[in-house]
C-alpha cells in the first residue's frame, strides 16, 4: 500500500548521519546539527476504531490503521526478566515498556529521535541530547505519572555502568567516558575521555533505556516490576509464560500506539510455537524459521512470511591463554578444518552467507562475499599437519559449553563433525542461557564456546574479540594483540564514514589472518511470520530500539 502522508515526510526528515557527517552537518567548535523530532505538521484523519487522544496528530504506516485489540505474539525464548540495563536477552519485550532517547536505523545508519527533540556533536569529544518536555513515566506505583528529566538519564547511564549484575557493555561509559550530566532541566551531556566514533550509535541502542530510580529502590530491580516511560504498561509477568502488557495512555508519541495491549505467550519448544501459530492462536510467532519451515507457511492462506536481514552471529570463540589453544596453530587448524559451506547447507538449507568479524547483513561495513569464499577454504591436510605441528598429532579432547538457544546445537554438532576429521574431539555441553552466561561466558570458564554474538548496529562492536579490552568489557578469550588493538583504536577515531568503513575492512582482514579466537562461521537467512490481520510489522523492521517500542502495528478483523 502507498505510505501515508506522514511517513513519507517522516522518511524525508530521517537524517543520514553518513550525509551529515560527509556534508560536514555535524561539526565542531559548536557548528553541530541539531536534529528535527519526529512529528508535527498538519494533523491526520484518526484511525478507525477506538478515538486517538483529542487534538492529537495520528502517524501511521500506511492505510487507515485501527484502534483497539491486542497483539498475541508467539515467543520462542523465556526473556529472563524485563530489566534492560541487567539482561541481554529481554530487549524485544522489555522495550515495550521503556523508552530511548533515539535509535539508529540498521540499514542506512540514519538517526531517529525519540525522547530527545535534539541533539548535537559541540566538539570530537562532547555530545549533547535536549529532552522533550512534558514526558511522563507511567502513572502507577511509584513513579504515579512523573515527568522525565536529565537527572533520570544521569540516574540510568550510572546504574547501567556500575551495577554488578548488569550483562550489558560496560566499555564506553566505564572507559571511555570522562564525564556525563544533567546541564539543565532537559540538557543531557556526555564527554568521551578520546575521539570515539561508535560513541553515538551505541548509546542508541536498546540496553541505554530511561529507567526511574524510585522502582529500582523499591523493588531493587525491574527484573519483575518492570516501569517505564515507553508505550505500554506491564500488568502481569509469569516467567516461562508470560508477558501481559497494556496500552500506556500518556505515551510520548501521541497517537501511539494502535494496539490495547501486547501478550507475549512463550513456548520454547519451536514445533509447538509453530503449531499455536499455525491454528490462529498467534497472531505473530518468533519460532525458529528456516527454509522448510517458510514453505510450508507460505502455502497457509492468510500466512504472512516476510524475508528480513539476520544480524545475529553464531560464533566459535576460543580460550587462547590456556591449552590446547595457546599455540597459535591450533587456531588456523580449527578455521580451516570449519566447512561453512555445509553449515549452510544442512543448518539454513542453502539460504545462508559466509560471516567475517562483521556479519553480511551489516552490509555497508561487511567485507563481499566472494573475498570471504576465497578465503575461509577447507583444508583438512594442512589442518592436521598445524596439529602435528602443536604437539596434538595423535588428538586432544576439549570441552565445549554451548548457549542453548535458538540452533546453536545444531551449529556445535555440525561443527564438532568438522572438528573430529582433524582428532579435536568436542565434548558438547549445552547449558541454559542464564546459566551460560553467567558461569561460562562471562567466567572465561571454556576451552573452546558456541555462542551467538548480539545484532549490533554499531561496527565496533563485533570486532570486539580482537581487543584486547575485549567486547562487552569483557576480555572472554584471554586474547591480547597490540596490532589489533591499533586496528581498532583506528577505526574509533575516524568520523568519516567512508574513510571508517575503509579502516574496518582493513581491520577485518588483518583479524580474519589471526584464524582467532573467535572463528567466524555462518549467518541464515531471516525470516519473520504473521497473519494478513496485522499490519505495519515491516515498519519498523532495521530501526534498532525503536523496533523494539512496539507502536507501529494494529489489528483488523480476525478470520
Amino acid at each position: 500500500m502507498e505510505s501515508s502522508p506522514y511517513w513519507r515526510r517522516f522518511s524525508e526528515q530521517r537524517l543520514s548521519r553518513r550525509r551529515a557527517l560527509k556534508a560536514g552537518l555535524v561539526g565542531l567548535g559548536g557548528a553541530g546539527v541539531a536534529l528535527a523530532g519526529c512529528g508535527g505538521g498538519e494533523e491526520e484523519p484518526a484511525a478507525e476504531g477506538t478515538p486517538a487522544p483529542e487534538g492529537t496528530a495520528t502517524p501511521r504506516p500506511y492505510g487507515t490503521p485501527r484502534y483497539g485489540d491486542r497483539l498475541i505474539l508467539g515467543l520462542s525464548a523465556d526473556p529472563g526478566g524485563l530489566d534492560p540495563h541487567l539482561c541481554v536477552t529481554c530487549y524485544w519485550v522489555a522495550g515495550n515498556i521503556h523508552g530511548f532517547m533515539y535509535s539508529v536505523d540498521i540499514r542506512d545508519q540514519s538517526t531517529q529521535l525519540q525522547m530527545a527533540e535534539s541533539y548535537e556533536r559541540v566538539d570530537e569529544v562532547t555530545y549533547i541530547w535536549k529532552l522533550k518536555p512534558g514526558i511522563k513515566f507511567h502513572d502507577v506505583d511509584p513513579t504515579f505519572g512523573r515527568e522525565v528529566v536529565a537527572d533520570d538519564i544521569v540516574y540510568s547511564m550510572t546504574r547501567r555502568r556500575d551495577d554488578p549484575a548488569s550483562q550489558n557493555d560496560k566499555q564506553l561509559l566505564r572507559d571511555f567516558t570522562a564525564s556525563f550530566e544533567a546541564t539543565d532541566k532537559y540538557t543531557f551531556q556526555l564527554v568521551t575521555t578520546r575521539p570515539y566514533a561508535p560513541a553515538y550509535d551505541e548509546i542508541g541502542n536498546p540496553s541505554y533505556a530511561i529507567v526511574p530510580h524510585e522502582a529500582v529502590e523499591k523493588w531493587g530491580d525491574l527484573q519483575h516490576h518492570a516501569v517505564g516511560c515507553g508505550a505500554f504498561i506491564l500488568r502481569d509477568f509469569v516467567k516461562a509464560e508470560k508477558v501481559i502488557l497494556d496500552r500506556n495512555p500518556d505515551f510520548y508519541m501521541k497517537g501511539l500506539p494502535y494496539t490495547d495491549g501486547r501478550d507475549w505467550i512463550i513456548v520454547t519448544d519451536p514445533s509447538t510455537l509453530l503449531q499455536a501459530f499455525k491454528t490462529k492462536q498467534h497472531d505473530y510467532t518468533t519460532a525458529a524459521l528456516d527454509k522448510l519451515k517458510v514453505q510450508d507457511l507460505k502455502k497457509i492462506e492468510g500466512v504472512i512470511v516476510r524475508e528480513s536481514d539476520n544480524f545475529w552471529h553464531p560464533t566459535l570463540l576460543l580460550r587462547v591463554d590456556r591449552p590446547p589453544f595457546v599455540d597459535k596453530r591450533m587456531w588456523e587448524a580449527v578455521d580451516l578444518a570449519v566447512d561453512r559451506q555445509d553449515l549452510i547447507d544442512k543448518i539454513a538449507f542453502g539460504d545462508g552467507k559466509f560471516a567475517g568479524p562483521i556479519v553480511a547483513d551489516l552490509k555497508y561495513w561487511a567485507l563481499p562475499q566472494e573475498e570471504l569464499r576465497e578465503f575461509y577454504k577447507v583444508d583438512l591436510q594442512k589442518a592436521k599437519q598445524l596439529m602435528e605441528a602443536a604437539g596434538y598429532g595423535d588428538g586432544v579432547t576439549v570441552d565445549v559449553p554451548v548457549e542453548n538457544v535458538t540452533n546453536m546445537a545444531k551449529y556445535a554438532e555440525v561443527v564438532k563433525e568438522h572438528l573430529a576429521k582433524i582428532g579435536i574431539n568436542c565434548n558438547l555441553q549445552l547449558k541454559e542461557l542464564g546459566v551460560y552466561l553467567a558461569q561460562h561466558l562471562y567466567q572465561g570458564n571454556f576451552q573452546m564456546t558456541w555462542y551467538i554474538n548480539l545484532p549490533y548496529v554499531e561496527p565496533d562492536r563485533p570486532l570486539g574479540n580482537w581487543f584486547s579490552k575485549g567486547a562487552a568489557g569483557f576480555n572472554f578469550a584471554g586474547y591480547n594483540n597490540p596490532e589489533m588493538d591499533e586496528w581498532v583504536w583506528k577505526e574509533r577515531s575516524e568520523f568519516d564514514p567512508e574513510k571508517r568503513r575503509e579502516i574496518i575492512h582493513e581491520a577485518q582482514r588483518a583479524m580474519m589472518r589471526e584464524h582467532g579466537p573467535q572463528i567466524n562461521t555462518t549467518t541464515s537467512q531471516g525470516w519473520v511470520a504473521y497473519w494478513d490481520w496485522v499490519h505495519g510489522p515491516e515498519t519498523s523492521a532495521g530501526m534498532g530500539s525503536w523496533g523494539w517500542l512496539g507502536v507501529d502495528t494494529y489489528l483488523t478483523d480476525r478470520h
